[in-house]
């Protein structure tokens, strides 16, 4: 089993929700309003650093993390000025 950790611009919210939808994946739990720093720079909702960043946790076979990439890599492209998708994937176990 693999977790992708999923940190997305916010302005892309409705797409990538619309994304992961018809890519039926069973479980999703999202985080809005994410502040920090990363390649395209500080999102601190403020003045000086405007913007936040939305993150999902995704839990699914790894056979599906290619195919899951691709689309989301895909989406990201789509847009006129790339908005910033940082995918993180590790391995995790399900506890009893």
């Amino acid at each position: 089993m693999k977790l992708l950790t999923l940190i997305y611009d916010s302005s892309i919210e409705a797409s990538m929700e619309e994304l992961l939808a018809a890519l039926e994946i069973p479980g999703i739990t999202r985080v809005y309003d994410v502040l920090g720093r990363g390649g395209r720079g500080p999102k601190m909702n403020t003045a000086v650093f405007p913007g936040t960043n939305n993150m999902a946790l995704i839990a699914l076979p790894e056979a599906d993390v290619p195919r899951v990439q691709r689309a989301i890599r895909r989406l990201q492209g789509s847009f006129r000025l790339k908005p910033g998708v940082t995918i993180f994937c590790q391995e995790v176990e399900e506890l009893p």
